[in-house]
């Protein structure tokens, strides 16, 4: 019995993983590296595909909203009053009311605000004859406004011109007048950018004395 209290107790018996335990473990770490990779490189190409798409909306909403035009100006309805003229020896001359509207058409998606500006109506394309007022106004966008405008022709001038001889012209009834007129304004997209603008408009026409009307209107 004394020797049996001297018996040391054996350690319990440790257990080792098996070589396929071991290559298993391996196999499942590297398989969650590879798939953490994976999902980083396709977060970094949905980052950068979302980035090239809100350059390409910007790019595309800047073209539309913030590409200014120019306001163009037309005339229309021009109506003849009280036209009177003569043809003589030594003299040549006319004189009447002219009316009228000026067409402007903004095609920019801001509003734009014009100044004071003019029309000169010309005869021979070099002897003014008389200058019609565009008072300053506002056009919204995408919109198109009509600004009246009256103004009064007169000539008196000798018979032969370097442009053109008044006499024969007023016997054929019919004169050739032109118009110009230069156009100032700013133009305010979305409120945020404005930019200074010019128009210029150029009209032909001819003066029909016997019906006392404007034919073959044209501007450009």
């Amino acid at each position: 019995m004394a020797q049996d209290s001297h018996i040391i107790p054996l350690a319990p018996p440790r257990a080792y993983p098996k070589s396929d335990q071991g290559l298993n473990l391996s196999k499942s770490i590297n398989y969650y590296n590879n798939n953490k990779n994976r999902k980083s490189g396709k977060c970094f190409v949905y980052f950068l595909s979302i980035i090239v798409i809100l350059s390409i909306i910007l790019l595309i909403f800047s073209m539309i909203f913030f590409r200014f035009k120019s306001p163009s100006f037309d005339l229309d309805l021009i109506n003849v009053q009280n036209l009177r003229f003569s043809n003589s020896t030594n003299s040549s001359s006319f004189n009447m009311n002219m009316g009228g509207e000026i067409i402007v058409d903004n095609d920019n998606f801001g509003q734009i605000n014009y100044q004071d500006s003019s029309m000169s109506v010309f005869l021979y394309d070099n002897i003014t004859i008389g200058i019609a007022n565009v008072n300053v106004g506002r056009v919204e966008a995408r919109k198109s406004k009509r600004n009246g405008i009256s103004l009064q022709l007169r000539t008196n001038y000798q018979l032969n011109y370097s442009y053109g001889n008044l006499s024969s012209d007023i016997n054929s009834r019919m004169l050739k007048l032109t118009s110009f007129g230069e156009f100032r304004g700013k133009v305010k997209a979305m409120k945020i950018i404005s930019k200074h603008k010019t128009s210029i408009m150029n009209c032909t026409m001819n003066l029909n004395l016997t019906s006392q009307a404007i034919q073959d209107l044209l501007c450009s």
